[in-house]
């Protein structure tokens, strides 16, 4: 072979590879080649802001291991979903804006996808080149994986599904001879570990779930094929096939168990978070069978639509021709060996999917394993890979053997497409009996819908049922390119991408709370801040942001520019680590939050109700019980203007609504000259004392405006310092004011106030208000309780009686200190935090007697204390925090996190990685083959 044949030869090799990579930026665009970003969902809410705290983190030399902004600190790296050890991030985030290296992140991985479904299709089912490169498109390139975008963790986890199936059975034809047994297993168990350690590392664990069945399934497929064949009436081999069935399996526990190693630093503190997890021993069987594939949708799921969107986690569409080159593969190779494991394979993510629709799920959703996870509508990763692989099957079996539809399976993959086709139709009235849920109403095909369906199957059928394939090899795909590209025209990824300043530009709140001394004086901690708002409201430059992108956005692009931009407005759950801003809650699907956060932030909550996902403003109606805000070192709250009012003119806050059961006050009043004060209340049974700045003292009563609008005149126009209200019948009555301002009718101005102990800071599309009674982050009492756990801490804490400025709940063993009686108050701020870092803490304590040192971060294993250098324990106190206790005089207390779990990993898979590197080079030296000398002509 001269020089240039073997160069076109290897550049040939490469020429798939690059279709396919050149595939994956054509149908991604405007990812690709243009500014947009995504802006929407959990890529903007959840992988933007870790991906970007990882990046600043890894960028300064720090692994991150303790995440203090959210749910009033959390472990970070022990979060798997964050993908801290996952070797493919570290690359994007170092080198791009995070936006971008979510986008470079998902072309990557669908190449990737592409590329191993080609490898799984030349290697393990023997298939052509075009036959091979059919299955990667549709797989990579398909419904379900690429609605599936905006999950990172959960897509790049997916890209390693046809890899950990080609490392299960790569080498299955060439096995001949113990010595190449051994060799075989080798390098089977070897590339399974490497590509389920990947899977593991990137963080989304039902994928790593989801892989390991589907690998099982296709072994399994292969065993029963070959027992079902040899069995001979006797059973006389049963022993042998028992033998075989193990070997088969080998390379899956193996690799597993090498996976398992490989990822221990990432696996060993997720299981610890496990199992302090607000979901710890698995999930109620209602949550498993959560977001099922719904029957009723099989239609909207499994087939192209034009112009017609789908909750993402359903979407499973291929084009109607790869569907009849499916059924084509599947008939003609029903008893094909190589075929079974992949009709086991779609079939299995089929009828997985269907989750609580199928009667076995019932049992099946109970199983270890099967109940750690929601949506089983994710099962559809195994159907869409098996499906891609039968039409890439359909296509080898007709180019190869010049071989086109027969009448027969012309007729029945007609019946079987159009009855898909019309179960659209028939689904949707059945919707009144059996409902798809909110996330999917019942929605007819579209006429476009229609039309693009009728055109494929006529076109599809005249390429595929003609007799003359050869010539015309390429038309059946171009067929399906195109409608897979127009499919797809709806998908987020397509019709969703914005512009980046949905993440790059800062709003009126992120730079007031930014630039705020947003700091308790002596504490290096910030303040938290819990943001009640949702997005209901209209944002003030609404107008000016159409008018600049109506031309360079879609109206769906433009849409969620605006949704973002109000996410920021209120820093919603996530946000926070994007600006170093400490939230009280969070957002999390996974293994956050803590059980303990879930328990003690219920007592905020309306009564009954817990927060497993860690978000508070779903189920906070007002602003909660000012105790609790004040000990969870809450000194900011966020709202929008909703529920505000204006009422004869007058604009009222009704954010901090009281009942007087007891005498009332309004904590800030800003200089203002007034001659009356106007509020919204249900009663008038109240009086209130106005004391003024030339330090008159005027008891005054209420008298109606209008409906449920009361005028307190002044009796003479003044600027008022202090307004305490008192109901006037606290037995009988205790009217409730919902809101006030002061009103200057010379000139009908008015300055709204702020009933309780707040300071409105902040008023544009959304409010912020300081909360002056909050605690500092670290404070003494001298009062404790002891009580077994966490639980039994919140009901005590639950008495109306506790006061968390000076008593506390401590779980746990036996104490060495008695709780003492002496009066240590943190309004002389004995507490100063000098140091405060994710990994860190460092105060300095001055108590007059003993007491106890409260730090409102979360307690968890891992966190050491010293005091004055000598090691201390730490104590979980009111429920979540952590204490130490501390004798009087001036002490320092310093927190330390070094969790053993961490430790631990990182040694196991350091020795897993340099016995496998090892072990792979003495394989290889072993294997490697020798060089052949080319012999000089004529030699003999």
């Amino acid at each position: 072979m001269s020089h240039i044949s073997r160069l076109t030869f290897h550049l040939s090799r490469f020429t798939p590879y690059a279709l396919l990579a050149g595939l994956v930026l054509l149908f991604f665009h405007k990812l690709a080649f243009s500014n947009l970003i995504l802006g929407r969902g959990d890529t903007f809410l959840y992988f933007y802001p870790y991906w970007y705290a990882a990046a600043a983190r890894l960028g300064a030399g720090e692994i991150p291991l303790w995440n203090p902004y959210l749910f009033m600190g959390s472990p970070f790296l022990a979060n798997s979903q964050a993908g801290v050890l996952y070797p493919l991030n570290w690359p994007f985030w170092l080198l791009l804006p995070t936006p971008y290296a979510v986008s470079a992140s998902i072309l990557l991985h669908l190449v990737i996808a592409g590329w191993g479904t080609y490898r799984l299709g030349k290697d393990r089912l023997e298939l052509g080149d075009a036959a091979a490169f059919l299955a990667a498109a549709l797989f990579a390139l398909g419904g379900y994986i690429t609605a599936q975008v905006e999950h990172v963790n959960q897509l790049q986890g997916l890209a390693w599904l046809p890899w950990v199936i080609w490392g299960v059975s790569r080498f299955r034809f060439q096995v001949s001879g113990s010595r190449v047994q051994v060799a075989d297993m080798a390098a089977r168990v070897g590339w399974v570990g490497l590509f389920l350690a990947l899977q593991l590392l990137a963080g989304h664990t039902q994928t790593a779930f989801i892989t390991g069945v589907g690998a099982a399934a296709v072994v399994a497929g292969l065993a029963i094929y070959d027992l079902r064949l040899r069995i001979t009436p006797d059973l006389s081999p049963i022993t042998h096939h028992v033998s075989r069935l193990i070997h088969e399996f080998a390379p899956l526990f193996l690799g597993g168990m090498l996976a398992v190693g490989v990822a221990a630093a990432q696996i060993l503190p997720t299981l610890e978070l496990t199992s302090l997890s607000s979901r710890q021993g698995g999930l109620s069987f209602n949550e498993v069978v959560s977001f099922s594939l719904h029957p009723l949708l099989l239609s909207r799921t499994l087939l192209p639509s034009y112009g017609q969107g789908l909750f993402t986690e359903y979407v499973a569409f291929l084009p109607l021709t790869a569907l009849l080159l499916a059924l084509v593969g599947a008939w003609q190779g029903r008893r094909d060996r190589v075929v079974w494991p992949v009709l086991l394979l779609a079939g299995l993510g089929l009828f997985l999917a269907l989750g609580q629709f199928n009667p076995a799920y019932w049992l099946i959703g109970r199983l270890p394993g099967f109940d750690l996870f929601r949506v089983p509508a994710r099962w559809l990763a195994l159907y869409s890979l098996g499906v891609a692989l039968l039409a890439g099957i359909g296509w080898e079996k007709m180019s190869r053997e010049q071989w086109a539809m027969s009448r027969r399976q012309w007729l029945w993959g007609g019946i079987l497409l159009i009855g898909v086709m019309v179960w659209g139709v028939v689904a949707v009235p059945l919707t009144r009996f059996i409902p798809t849920g909110p996330e999917a109403p019942p929605s007819y095909p579209s006429l476009l819908t229609g039309v693009g369906w009728s055109v494929e199957l006529i076109i599809g059928y005249w390429l595929l049922g003609r007799g003359r394939w050869r010539g015309v090899t390429v038309s059946p795909l171009l067929l399906i390119a195109v409608s897979l590209y127009l499919a797809s025209r709806t998908l987020p990824y397509h019709a969703n991408p914005t512009t980046p300043e949905a993440f790059f530009d800062l709003r009126p709140p992120v730079t007031m709370v930014s630039s705020f001394e947003f700091r308790v004086p002596g504490s290096a901690a910030p303040a938290r801040f819990l943001s009640l708002s949702d997005i209901f409201f209209d944002v003030g430059d609404q107008t000016e942001i159409d008018t600049i992108y109506a031309e360079r956005l879609s109206q769906l692009a433009r849409f969620d520019y605006t949704v973002a931009i109000k996410q920021k407005e209120v820093i919603a759950p996530n946000l926070s680590l994007l600006y170093g801003l400490a939230a009280a809650d969070g957002f999390d699907g996974g293994i956050l939050p803590l059980q303990t956060y879930s328990q003690v932030t219920s007592l905020m909550l309306p009564e009954g109700m817990v927060s497993t996902d860690g978000r508070l403003r779903e189920y906070l109606t007002a602003v909660p019980e000012a105790r609790w805000l004040d000990l969870f070192n809450i000194g900011y709250l966020i709202t929008d203007k909703v529920g505000d009012a204006w009422y004869e003119g007058v604009f009222f806050d009704l954010q901090h609504p009281v009942t007087l059961t007891d005498a009332a006050a309004v904590g800030y009043i800003p200089p203002y000259e007034a001659t009356e004060l106007r509020l919204v209340a249900d009663g008038g049974d109240f009086g209130v004392n106005v004391t003024t700045t030339t330090g008159q003292t005027w008891p005054l009563t209420p008298e109606p405006l209008a409906e449920s609008i009361w005028r307190i005149r002044f009796p003479e126009p003044a600027i008022p310092t202090t307004l305490t209200f008192s109901p006037t019948r606290p037995l009988a009555h205790s009217p409730t004011l919902f809101g006030l301002s002061l009103v200057d009718s010379r000139d009908d101005s008015f300055q709204p106030l702020v009933l309780g102990q707040y300071r409105l800071i902040h008023s544009g599309d959304v409010k912020i208000y300081q909360n002056l009674d909050v605690l500092p982050r670290a404070f003494l009492v001298s009062e404790w309780e002891q009580v077994a756990d966490a639980a039994a801490a919140v009901t005590l804490m639950g008495h109306p009686s506790f006061d968390p400025t000076r008593q506390a709940v401590v779980s746990g063993g036996q104490l060495a200190v008695r709780s003492g009686q002496s009066a240590v108050s943190h309004l002389h701020s004995p507490v100063s935090i000098l140091a405060y870092h994710p990994e860190y803490v460092t105060m300095t304590v001055d108590a007059a007697a003993p007491a106890l040192l409260i730090l409102t971060d979360a307690y968890y294993p891992g966190w050491q204390a010293s005091l004055n250098g000598e090691p201390v324990p730490i104590h979980q106190v009111n429920g979540l925090f952590r204490g130490v206790f501390v004798p009087a005089g001036e002490q320092q207390v310093e927190m330390v996190y070094r969790p053993e779990s961490w430790e631990r990993g990182r040694v196991i898979s350091l020795v897993t990685i340099l016995l496998w590197s090892g072990g792979l080079i003495l394989w290889w030296r072993k294997n490697r083959p020798m060089p052949v000398v080319d012999q000089p002509e004529g030699h003999h």
